[in-house]
């Protein structure tokens, strides 16, 4: 090995180990800040606080290494693309210090002990969002692309627990007299944890990125389509939006009183362009469409308001689409309804930030 190459590999091996250090402050910051909400423990809180300020620091000085590494270097490939991922991961540190920061506001606060169950609740949220996060930052500092999938299945397993959490704070508040105040602290220590595993799986695309180059993918949506009856304008509402963005996700429609078969002029028209709906293809209730396991990111209801009908999840976006207001009615011809529909869909797309696929 050249001088040159020995002192890359030394800067390199710095910026790693000061990256390692900061990781195992930030993760012991957050598991402190748990403590501090589970014992009301006012000093532990501000012990962390303080601590915070001094990975503040520790960040900065990580960040002027990795500026000091490309001038020095002028890297490319492989070592551009560690430095560049060190930098992003600079930014997830800091923001998991500042929830671990406000979580020990939130401990400082507390007037009350919390139930148990809500407490279990949290417990569980943040051993997830830790060890993903820990796993995701020594991952990367090790170069090992398994581990960072390992974290991702950790962080996603928080984001399960998340609505169950949320309604055992519900019920909570329903049978428990204890101060607001307290309550809204543990929703919103809920709401940091949460974010905690979604930072550690932007750990892990860094690291996937750094040893592997692969870039994060585009985000992909699960988006549901609900009128009356199902017989006409979800599905066209369905098939514009596969039609102009098949890459965006997994679509899907429904009515709240599904008709016995799709109207003939849908079948008609849709056959007419190449969209054939096959013939054990049948109208579906929004129960049965809501009936598929994950979440749908989007339900939009077409001259209705959908959240009149199902319990929201706590990550569903609800639409409502008045399409009066596009002069469509009762006599609207196919072509001019498949029109109006795709311009409100591309619309959702622009808004999504999804690029079209047309």
């Amino acid at each position: 090995m050249s001088r040159y190459e020995q002192r890359l590999e030394s800067d390199l091996q710095t910026i790693r180990l000061q990256l390692q250090e900061i990781a195992a402050e930030v993760e012991g910051n957050l598991r402190h800040s748990l403590r501090a909400v589970r014992e009301r423990d006012a000093r532990l809180a501000n012990e962390t606080l303080i601590r915070d300020r001094a990975v503040n620091l520790e960040i900065r000085d990580l960040e002027h290494l990795c500026h000091l590494f490309v001038v020095r270097h002028l890297p490319s490939g492989s070592h551009l693309r560690f430095v560049s991922a060190v930098l992003r991961l600079a930014v997830v540190l800091e923001r998991v210090g500042d929830y671990s920061v406000a979580i020990c506001r939130v401990a400082r606060e507390m007037a009350s002990s919390l139930p148990d169950a809500v407490w279990n609740n949290i417990a569980l949220m943040g051993s997830h969002s830790a060890k993903a996060l820990g796993t995701a930052l020594a991952g990367f500092v090790a170069g090992n692309p398994d581990s960072a999938r390992v974290s991702r299945g950790m962080a996603r397993q928080t984001a399960a627990i998340h609505p169950f959490a949320f309604e055992g704070l519900i019920a909570a508040a329903d049978a428990d007299r204890r101060p607001a105040r307290d309550l809204f602290g543990a929703l919103l220590v809920l709401r940091l944890l949460q974010r905690t595993a979604e930072q550690a799986e932007n750990a892990c695309e860094q690291t996937l990125f750094a040893v592997q180059g692969k870039r994060k993918k585009d985000k992909r949506y699960r988006i549901l389509f609900v009128d009356r009856d199902h017989r006409i304008t979800s599905k066209l509402a369905e098939v514009a939006l596969a039609e102009s963005h098949p890459h965006a996700g997994r679509f899907a429609s429904a009515g709240l009183e599904p008709g016995p078969a799709f109207d003939p002029r849908l079948l008609d028209f849709c056959g007419r362009r190449g969209m054939t709906i096959g013939p054990e293809e049948k109208p579906k209730s929004l129960a049965d469409a809501l009936d598929v396991g994950p979440h749908y990111h989007i339900v939009a209801g077409l001259g209705i308001d959908p959240s009149r009908h199902f319990d929201v999840p706590y990550r569903t976006a609800v639409l409502q689409w008045d399409l009066t207001e596009d002069g469509v009615g009762a006599e609207t011809a196919m072509a001019d309804l498949h029109r109006v529909l795709v311009e409100r869909v591309r619309d959702l797309m622009t808004t999504l930030g999804v690029r079209d696929d047309g």
